[in-house]
C-alpha cells in the first residue's frame, strides 16, 4: 500500500520514478522506521505520514532543482536526509549532507550505500566550519532565516542561490522583514509547492 502511495504522490509531482528510484525511497522509509525508535530521526511514526510529510514534501521541489541543471548542493541540518537524499535520487548533482548530530551522521553513512547513491557525501562539521562553496545552499525545517543567512551566504558561490523549504507565505515575509531589520535585503522570490495528500501550505524561498 505504501508503495502505491509513494508512486502516486511522485506522479502527482510530474515525476516518473523508475523501479530503482522507488526502491531507493522505499529503502529510506524502511531504514527510518527501523532506526527511529533508537535514533529519534523524525517525530512521525506512521509510515504513510513519513512518506507524505518527509519524502513527498522533499520531492515537491525536485522539478525546480531539475530546472537548475547539474549543480553542487549542500543540505544544512539534513537530519534523516531531508531533502538531500530525496533530491539525490532524482538529480545527478553532487549533494553534501551537513549534519552535526553523531547518531544521525552514523545513520546517514549507513543508509547512503543501502540506497545505492554515489552522488552523496556527509559532512559532520557545523555549517560555519565548511570551507567549500556550492551552487545551491538548501535546508528544510531549519533555523529562522535571520539566524542562519550570514553563514548560508558564505557557503554560496558567486551567482549561486539559497533555496529554502518553508511553510506559508506570511511566515516567510515575517522572516524576510526580520532579516531586513538586520541590514540584509537579498533578492528573493517565492515558489508555491504542492505536496500530494497534504493540506498544508508549502513554499520554496529562493534567495539570489
Amino acid at each position: 500500500m505504501e508503495s502505491n502511495l509513494l508512486q502516486k504522490g511522485l506522479e502527482a509531482l510530474s515525476l516518473s520514478p523508475s523501479p530503482e528510484q522507488l526502491g531507493q525511497l522505499e529503502t529510506m522509509v524502511d531504514e527510518i522506521m527501523f532506526f527511529n525508535p533508537t535514533y529519534r530521526l523524525v517525530s512521525n511514526t506512521d509510515r504513510d505520514e513519513i512518506i507524505i510529510r518527509h519524502i513527498l514534501d522533499s520531492a515537491s521541489a525536485v522539478p525546480y532543482f531539475i530546472s537548475e541543471g547539474k549543480t553542487e548542493i549542500v543540505d544544512l541540518g539534513t537530519g534523516a536526509g531531508f531533502p538531500g537524499l530525496v533530491l539525490a535520487v532524482f538529480l545527478t548533482s553532487g549533494i553534501t549532507l551537513c549534519e552535526r548530530m553523531t547518531r544521525r551522521v552514523n545513520f546517514l553513512k549507513g543508509l547512503i550505500p543501502r540506497m545505492g547513491l554515489a552522488n552523496v557525501t556527509v559532512d559532520s562539521r557545523s555549517a560555519e566550519d565548511i570551507d567549500r562553496k556550492f551552487d545551491i545552499v538548501t535546508s528544510r525545517a531549519f533555523h529562522p532565516l535571520v539566524d542562519c543567512y550570514s553563514y548560508m551566504s558564505l557557503l554560496k558561490k558567486d551567482g549561486g542561490k539559497i533555496v529554502l523549504y518553508k511553510a506559508g507565505e506570511e511566515s516567510i515575509n515575517d522572516e524576510l522583514r526580520a532579516l531586513k531589520a538586520k541590514g540584509c535585503s537579498p533578492t528573493s522570490s517565492i515558489l508555491e509547492l504542492k505536496v500530494p495528500f497534504l493540506n498544508e501550505k508549502r513554499n520554496l524561498l529562493i534567495l539570489d
